[in-house]
């Protein structure tokens, strides 16, 4: 149903979604908007994100949303550079996709699709679809681009090109708007003749901008000059962004970025990356790979998991180890290319059945050298579909399938940088950090991207998890890396947990009927509008400032002037886009199939304002009447632990050994394990964890310790004091099952504190405790009275 697929999107999508739009909205209504003459500049926007982000559905949102602040239905030129995604993102956006949900009253064709009538039809908005390069390279491929050719039948003597650039409305010229899908890609040429369409707005996916220069001094410098002159009043502010120094930059008016721990909260990507070097032989490696890949199909079953892990070999592709170019005349046994010693070593020593593996690769065969078993695809835009199709378990590749192939089943990487290769390991690392379904698993191991790096020497290993952790630091990413260097597993081993008395431990749930209740009750109450009356249409309006010239204290004079309306939208995508942009667990549980909301009404008339009104209320509604509630027919199932062998040892714990406990937390430890009551430390990477209810994307709290005592299982968390906050306080939950107490949180903080928020002094320790709903805390002097406090 329509109003299900819509809890796809994500808070922080969404919301992303709408910083476009507004800043769209006020730019392209604002009087003093850059001009090139009598016409208007462009709008721009950057869309900055972690891979896994789902940058596509930010930008349909943004598109659909920015069509409510337009004079006539616009049309979008939906363009990427390779042919694959294209054909993906037209898959996903035509009736029955994935995405098909966010472009709902759009048509969508490919370009080779469109007519005179469908451009000029006023009636509904049109997304195109098409590669750069059907109409890149205008003169070198005259007469082998259709887009440029006049055709008299269909275009009347025009060419579909030119028709694109007069795309005639009723009385004006239809929007455009061009989304360019991996921006990175954009060149003068490209833009160039994107220029000559004359768009509204450019929306480009980039995680980095490095835009042509004619582009930046037409399109971007207009822009950034328009924010440093008008940036000063309250509603501009609201849509500038800061940087860390709280300065308000033009530049980042013009980019939106996505807050990478916010894509990690909603569980698109992976916890965890996880890497084992080695300069043993290239089976050696593999070995270790295929130990991993059982343990993951294990724990696929065990958590009742439809999907197997997939594994990706990234290699040179014709060059063989010593650095000479390999013989395609030679029979197959005696190649040696890395991706056909891969291959056979797959298929000899692993049994691998040849159907399950692909290489795709330009790899060069002599006619009939070719053994018929091996799966090979050279790159080419049909290739990819076919790939695609074949639903490989184990591909081989170089870095040519690196933008378009996104597979969330792939949890491993083999990559091979002997002899000084060029493949780089942070460039692969987006292939295997999407996480399948969405969701993390009890079991860390399936929320950790499995990298196994050969190398020649041990520096090379070190420089290519440097640089890993120096991507994910700019971008943001708080994800934890662990890293083992040595053979056959020297540095590292998986760990069984132990059986221990007492332990036992269920999934925490959120009980929302009442909140469900109440919110129908909301939506009944919701009134019923008619399409065209007064509560339904609202002019839009454009906005100009006057400074006073006695100074900058001069009170500003804000001049509003009617400019038109816009086009109207279904009633239910207001409502679901206010809910959404709050919490995906409201619109969730948010019946909005009612009739009433079949009605397409106006942005900013007063139907939009009490959208917005029901969702608030329907999220209040849900966080103050959902409860946390501890469920005992649902074990919580401990798995198999990864760490090194040189790790901190204990007696008591669960596991023999634990990895990366900082230095609070190691003394914590082993202070814990000497009470001699059975504990476990908790990993973030899969461990067991509380909801947050709270506004925002599912968040989830994970503690750091757990303990079990007399039936009663404590959350144990060590925070610095900076830490603790009143969004750190909606975690102090005692949390019970039929009516019986099972679970209660602790804090430990560094330092003697008084109050929330407040300065620690320097001196033992301070335990958070709940005592009559409010966060209480108890000073103590040592790690092993914060301990018995804990848990008394």
């Amino acid at each position: 149903m329509w109003w299900t697929k819509m809890i796809e999107l994500k808070v922080f999508q969404s919301a992303a979604a709408g910083l476009i739009a507004d800043r769209f909205a006020f730019y392209a209504t604002h009087p003093d908007r850059p001009r090139k003459g009598t016409q208007p500049r462009p709008f721009f926007q950057a869309l900055s994100a972690l891979t896994g982000a789902g940058k596509t559905p930010i930008l349909a949102d943004a598109v659909t949303r920015m069509r409510a602040h337009l004079h006539a239905e616009p049309i979008v030129l939906w363009m990427s550079k390779a042919r694959s995604v294209v054909g993906q993102t037209l898959t996903n956006f035509s009736e029955g996709g994935k995405y098909s949900h966010l472009v709902e009253d759009f048509r969508v064709l490919p370009i080779g699709n469109i007519t005179p009538a469908l451009l000029s039809d006023p009636s509904a908005p049109l997304l195109i679809t098409t590669t750069t390069g059907l109409f890149n390279n205008k003169e070198q491929a005259e007469g082998n681009l259709q887009i440029y050719k006049r055709d008299k039948d269909t275009f009347g003597d025009e060419s579909p090109w030119e028709r694109l650039i007069a795309r005639p409305g009723v009385g004006t010229r239809r929007p455009l708007i061009v989304v360019y899908d991996e921006g990175h890609n954009l060149s003068e040429q490209q833009a160039e003749l994107l220029a000559e369409l004359q768009p509204d707005a450019y929306l480009l996916a980039s995680a980095t901008l490095r835009l042509p220069v004619a582009f930046s001094k037409s399109v971007v410098s207009p822009i950034e000059l328009w924010v440093e002159e008008c940036g000063q009043t309250d509603a501009f502010s609201k849509l500038l962004a800061t940087n860390e120094d709280g300065e308000v930059k033009p530049e980042l008016f013009i980019t939106t970025i996505v807050d990478s721990e916010k894509v990690v909260t909603a569980q698109l990507v992976k916890r965890a990356l996880q890497f084992d070097g080695t300069t043993a032989a290239m089976g050696s490696s593999i070995d270790e790979l295929f130990d991993r890949l059982r343990l993951l199909e294990q724990a696929v079953e065990d958590e009742n998991l439809q999907f197997s892990p997939k594994a990706i070999y990234v290699c040179k592709t014709n060059i063989t180890d010593d650095g000479s170019r390999d013989d395609p005349s030679l029979p197959f046994l005696k190649r040696e290319a890395p991706p056909i010693r891969i291959w056979r070593y797959l298929v000899e020593q692993k049994g691998v059945s040849p159907d399950r593996i692909a290489i795709y690769a330009n790899l060069a065969f002599e006619s009939g050298t070719k053994p018929d078993a091996v799966n090979l695809y050279s790159k080419g835009d049909n290739d990819f579909d076919q790939f695609s199709a074949g639903d490989y378990q184990h591909i081989i590749f170089n870095l040519g399938l690196q933008e378009g192939w996104d597979d969330p089943a792939c949890n491993l990487a083999y990559i091979d940088k002997s002899m000084g290769s060029s493949i780089q390991v942070e460039q692969i690392m987006g292939r295997v950090l999407r996480q399948y379904g969405a969701t993390h698993y009890d079991n860390p191991l399936l929320n950790t991207a499995h990298f196994f790096v050969r190398v020649d020497r041990e520096n090379v290993f070190t420089d290519s998890i440097e640089k890993v952790k120096a991507k994910l630091k700019a971008e943001g990413a708080p994800l934890s890396i662990s890293s083992n260097f040595g053979g056959a597993g020297a540095g590292s081993e998986d760990q069984d947990p132990r059986e221990l008395d007492g332990v036992a431990l269920h999934h925490i749930f959120v009980d929302s009927e009442a909140a469900r209740t109440r919110i129908g009750e909301l939506i009944s109450d919701f009134p019923c509008f008619s399409e065209g009356d007064a509560n339904t249409v609202a002019g839009a309006k454009g906005a100009s400032t006057v400074i006073g010239v006695l100074g900058e204290s001069t009170p500003q004079q804000v001049q509003w002037q009617d400019i038109g309306n816009t086009n109207p939208v279904r009633l239910r995508w207001l409502v679901s886009t206010a809910m959404k942009s709050r919490s995906s667990r409201v619109l969730a549980v948010s019946d909005l199939h009612d009739a009433k909301f079949d009605v397409r009404v106006q942005a900013q008339s007063k139907a939009d304002r009490l959208s917005e009104k029901l969702a608030a209320d329907a999220t209040e509604a849900f966080y103050s009447l959902s409860e946390l509630v501890y469920e005992s027919g649902m074990p919580f199932n401990f798995g198999i632990l990864r760490v090194g062998k040189k790790a901190a040892s204990f007696s008591n714990s669960l596991y023999s050994r634990y990895a990366g406990l900082n230095k609070f937390e190691l003394p914590f430890a082993t202070a814990l394990d000497s009470v001699g009551l059975p504990w476990h430390r908790n990993p973030s990477s899969g461990g067991f964890y509380i909801p947050l209810l709270s506004e925002g994307d599912t968040a989830n709290f994970y503690p750091d310790f757990i303990v079990w005592k007399k039936g009663m299982v404590y959350c144990l968390d060590t925070k610095g004091s900076h830490l603790l906050t009143d969004a750190v306080a909606r975690k102090l939950f005692d949390i019970q099952e039929d009516h019986k107490t099972r679970v209660l949180t602790r804090f430990i903080t560094e330092g003697k504190q008084a109050a929330l928020k407040a300065k620690a002094l320097p001196g033992g320790y301070t335990v958070w405790k709940m005592k009559s709903g409010n966060p209480t805390p108890i000073h103590v002097d040592s790690l092993d009275a914060a301990v018995k406090e804990c848990l008394r």
